[in-house]
């Protein structure tokens, strides 16, 4: 409608435009067409001047009023219908030329031309004179080029809308296949259009917007899945624990009761406290960054609580990053952890120093992980048999938000090849020097 709107309104100016054109250039050749007219009369009146044949009245067959005065401003023939009128007050050309000039002598103004001649008895001057032109010379063609004007502005109105309307058509298919496509039927597509144009283009970017969604709810979907089948082992113990113990109140040890509640309920905790933490990487919540040094955050660490492997730190003085020391010490909590559960006999950690990235690794002397699993540990809630059998509490979220944040700070979290046994590399970017 707005581009209908506006195609009518530039049409009705340009419309209008137009018109007057074509009426000025009417009005000029009409004009034209007058002075040649007056022109051609007064030749024949100057013809006959000059011969001496001069009647009064005067009889022509062309157009116009005539009049014929001499230097003493006195008519000395005249057209039928001026005769007897006083004498033209109009200029007079100089010499055996000719001019046109406008003329009232009354109410009514006239195109006249006077052309200077000399007859037997003297110089004489022949005015020749037509009514003025109006506004519209030729009212008919006038009228005719007026109702143009609303004729053009609808037949742009009509062209316009079905033009956008057939542009548009792909718009509205596109909008009725995404009407049909809801959160149970994400697989669907919009189809793309043969023509390569924009709606191709717009098209293949709503699929691409689709994949993306579909993605994200089949990832949601698998979370929940995931979650609740998490979930549901520690809640079926603490629920058995308490049955059993309501059952037979006597006969049960409370002190191993409340140690295996215990259990379950840290694993409910851990799992509860990795979700909120992985709830904010993926809300996007910024985090307040600073130069932290890795090397002192290794082994603020490591000290910080006892594990069954102890571990020990190699770090390279001055390793700093610019990151949240929160966010980086949970990854280092979450490595440190894993290389407990995992290790043999020894863990270490060494920060270093390689080009302009850090480098932080956590090496254990456990068993090697197989190559075609390396990558699937970073994905949340798996959990390989070895580690499940070493440790039935861990949530398997650790490792996939532990490269989260790393690739939020422009890092990398990989596991590197070691025949001695697993080495987790982590990477980030250096910070530059301190501002003065």
């Amino acid at each position: 409608m707005r581009v209908t709107v506006i195609a009518m309104v530039v049409t009705g100016f340009l419309a209008m435009l137009g018109y007057g054109a074509l009426l000025a250039f009417v009005r000029i050749q009409a004009g034209a067409q007058i002075d040649n007219q007056l022109m051609f009369t007064a030749r024949q009146v100057a013809t006959l001047a000059r011969a001496g044949h001069l009647e009064n009245p005067i009889v022509s067959g062309n157009p116009g009023l005539i009049q014929v005065q001499n230097d003493r401003r006195q008519v000395v023939a005249a057209s039928r219908s001026l005769v007897g009128l006083s004498a033209l007050r109009a200029k007079a050309p100089t010499g055996d030329g000719h001019l046109f000039e406008r003329v009232c002598p009354g109410n009514r103004c006239f195109r006249a031309m006077a052309m200077r001649v000399t007859g037997p008895d003297g110089p004489l001057t022949v005015y020749v004179l037509a009514p003025e032109l109006g506004l519209f010379p030729r009212p008919g063609l006038a009228v005719f080029l007026a109702l143009g004007i609303p004729f053009s502005i609808g037949v742009a109105g009509v062209w316009r809308w079905w033009l956008a309307a057939r542009r548009l058509r792909p718009v509205e298919l596109i909008r009725a296949e995404l009407d049909e496509i809801n959160a149970a039927d994400l697989h669907r597509r919009v189809s793309v259009p043969l023509r390569r144009d924009e709606f191709s283009s717009l098209v293949e970017a709503v699929n691409a917007t689709l994949d993306r969604l579909e993605a994200a709810v089949e990832q949601q979907r698998r979370l929940v899945s995931d979650v609740s089948h998490d979930l549901r082992s520690p809640i079926a113990g603490l629920r058995a624990e308490l049955e059993a113990a309501l059952i037979d109140p006597e006969g049960t040890d409370l002190r191993s009761a409340l140690s295996r509640t215990l259990k379950n309920t840290e694993r409910l905790q851990n799992i509860v406290t990795e979700l909120l933490v992985l709830a904010r990487r993926e809300a996007g919540l910024p985090g307040r960054t600073e130069r932290v040094d890795l090397g002192e955050l290794a082994e603020r660490e490591v000290a910080r609580r006892p594990r069954r492997v102890s571990a020990k730190v190699a770090a390279e003085p001055g390793v700093i990053a610019r990151v949240n020391d929160v966010d980086v010490g949970r990854v280092l909590t979450n490595l440190l952890d894993n290389a407990a559960r995992h290790a043999d006999s020894e863990v270490i950690v060494t920060v270093r120093r390689e080009g302009d990235v850090a480098i932080v690794e956590v090496f254990n002397d456990g068993e090697a992980i197989a190559p075609e699993d390396r990558e699937r540990i970073f994905e949340r809630f798996i959990r390989l048999p070895a580690s499940r059998k070493r440790d039935s509490g861990g949530t398997g979220l650790g490792l996939a938000i532990s490269r989260d944040i790393a690739n939020a700070y422009s890092g990398s979290l990989e596991l590197a090849d070691d025949d001695l046994g697993t080495r987790f590399v982590l990477t980030l970017p250096l910070a530059g020097e301190p501002e003065a």
